[in-house]
């Protein structure tokens, strides 16, 4: 989703997309997911739908081999099972122009997953490819406007999904352990400079209480010259007048 290739419009049917697969009960979602050669999802995620979900999803009225159909057992659940023991393993693919979806090569190929699904923002297709779904957006591209129920769940061998699974799960670990050692070192990094200005306003208060009673090392030279020992060669100008007040007030002391 941080692709700086992609443009805005691009972003925000990409978010229409992951929202989509949310509502169908898909997890994980994620994107950009190698999931054939060549072939980069947008989105790829795997699902094993509920009843419920298959149903508002209408695969209880899609055609199945007439070898599988048997009468004595529930039909739905048959039709969830004919296409592997496994989840069923969803590719999306986004479209934002017209050219973009007509010159892409990708539709004459087989299908890179039992359900695939094409984005897209109003007036990009005329006619969905051959076997997909399809989820048009408003022109703006940041809400779902229609779904495109006339595809097909493709059929895969059992090895060529558990890839697919296993690359959505590998993408998933990599997202994770990015963030959290994003979140962790930037973290650590807040720590660290907290310490670092704690322990140097610390040192600075026992400089200046030291220099100003003539306490060794500080006995001598001026305020500049000892602050030297702190790393602090060259005083920022706005320390000018707080570094005279205390010579000064040294000297009346004296």
């Amino acid at each position: 989703m941080n692709d700086l290739n992609k443009t805005p419009l691009t972003h925000r049917i990409t978010a229409v997309a992951v929202a989509a697969l949310n509502a169908m009960g898909c997890k994980p979602v994620e994107t950009e997911v190698p999931i054939s050669p060549g072939w980069i999802a947008d989105v790829a995620s795997y699902w094993y739908p509920t009843r419920t979900e298959a149903k508002r999803f209408h695969l209880d009225k899609i055609t199945m081999p007439t070898r599988l159909i048997d009468s004595d057992s529930d039909e739905l659940e048959m039709r969830l099972r004919c296409w592997g023991p496994g989840p069923l393993t969803v590719a999306v693919e986004v479209k934002a122009t017209r050219s973009d979806f007509s010159q892409d090569p990708k539709w004459s190929r087989p299908p890179p997953a039992n359900i695939c699904i094409l984005v897209f923002p109003s007036g990009v297709v005329d006619e969905m490819p051959k076997g997909w779904f399809g989820v048009e957006t408003n022109k703006q591209g940041d809400k779902a406007k229609k779904w495109h129920r006339t595809g097909e769940v493709h059929p895969q061998y059992q090895a060529v999904a558990l890839d697919f699974v296993a690359q959505v799960g590998i993408r998933r670990d990599h997202r994770t352990r990015y963030r959290v050692m994003r979140d962790w070192s930037q973290a650590y990094r807040i720590k660290d400079a907290e310490t670092r200005t704690y322990y140097s306003a610390s040192r600075l208060l026992e400089l200046l209480a030291a220099w100003l009673q003539r306490e060794d090392p500080y006995a001598d030279g001026s305020l500049r010259d000892n602050l030297a020992s702190l790393g602090i060669v060259k005083p920022p100008s706005y320390l000018k007048v707080p570094i005279e007040y205390f010579e000064t007030l040294r000297k009346t002391e004296t």
